[in-house]
């Protein structure tokens, strides 16, 4: 969990690397490889070899990381917390003091809740899924307990969550307790100065501060008007799709009962053609027996025809009969 890799050139190159670093870790993720790329260039075309180095070194932070990277941006004060907290931690383990330490506890839970919130709200994310609410809550509590990462989250360079995976806070080893108890409590002391001073800043810088609040508020809003847009351009696209979905399947509807009812049409017209090509060939075979009994009936009258002729000529030959 490092932080800027160290320069080995003149201020120039250490200013120019921090410089990127800041840029780098302070904006957003997805910009981060090709934003790398212009930086290391713009060094090397400035001749500094060893800082266009160190800036491609840089590597790009995890979702988690940007998230934890954000809050120190927006209040430089969080590390500070984080580390009062750590040295009251080990002042009180040093001094074995049980009571002091799960009051402690207590407290370093409400911190960490408190500037998860503050950095998931910080990076625009308020409503962030549990995994990475855990991972910056986890980091954030590494913090207390691993120098490095501490480190890390001071200068907003972090590059990816961390986790204790240790046992209470990692101590240093000193001489013997009594120095190191000494020390932890000078430091506790220093910080508490520290504190006190900001506190005394922040009366002055109030006014500063309520402004920058009022932009971030407005920028908020700002952010939210946009998101609502984007959802209500989201919905009016999938209300337009559902639409148009909804008329293809009408007329894919229509088309099938129309192929339906011409496929009934085509088949009673089939049907017709059965029949009367049937009634056609009982009316050809009936013709054919007419013309068969007409061809005999013309025959027998022929005959019949012939047996007058023959009946009268022999009629004719005869002598009538006296009355």
């Amino acid at each position: 969990m490092s932080s800027v890799p160290g320069g080995a050139g003149n201020g120039e190159t250490a200013d120019r690397v921090a410089a990127a670093a800041g840029e780098l870790y302070g904006a957003d993720p997805q910009e981060f490889m090709d934003r790398r790329k212009a930086l290391s260039t713009a060094a090397r075309d400035v001749g500094d070899a060893d800082a266009a180095r160190q800036i491609a070194a840089l590597r790009k932070p995890t979702r988690a990381a940007w998230v934890v990277n954000t809050l120190t941006r927006a209040d430089p004060g969080a590390s500070d917390l984080l580390a009062s907290m750590a040295a009251s931690l080990r002042a009180a383990q040093l001094a074995k003091d049980g009571r002091r330490l799960r009051e402690l506890s207590a407290e370093r839970g409400s911190l960490i809740d408190a500037l998860t919130g503050q950095a998931l709200t910080a990076a625009g994310v308020p409503d962030a899924p549990s995994g990475l609410r855990d991972e910056v809550s986890e980091t954030l509590t590494a913090a207390l307990a691993d120098p490095e990462v501490a480190a890390a989250l001071a200068t907003g360079t972090l590059t990816r969550a961390a986790q204790w995976a240790g046992f209470g806070l990692a101590l240093p080893e000193p001489a013997d307790d009594a120095a190191a108890a000494d020390r932890a409590a000078a430091q506790v002391a220093r910080l508490d100065e520290a504190r006190r001073r900001r506190e005394r800043r922040g009366v002055a810088a109030g006014d500063g501060q309520r402004r920058e609040a009022e932009a971030a508020s407005r920028r908020q809003a700002a952010d939210d008007r946009r998101r609502q847009r984007q959802e209500e351009d989201e919905t009016r696209r999938a209300e337009e799709a559902a639409q148009a979905a909804a008329r293809r399947r009408q007329i894919f509807e229509d088309a099938e009962r129309e192929a339906a009812s011409a496929a009934t049409v085509a088949m009673d017209a089939v049907a017709a053609e059965d029949r009367l090509e049937r009634e056609v060939h009982d009316l050809e075979d009936r013709i054919t027996q007419i013309r068969a009994e007409l061809a005999d009936a013309r025959l027998r009258a022929r005959r019949a025809e012939a047996a007058e002729r023959k009946a009268r000529q022999t009629l004719a030959r005869l002598p009538r009969p006296e009355e």
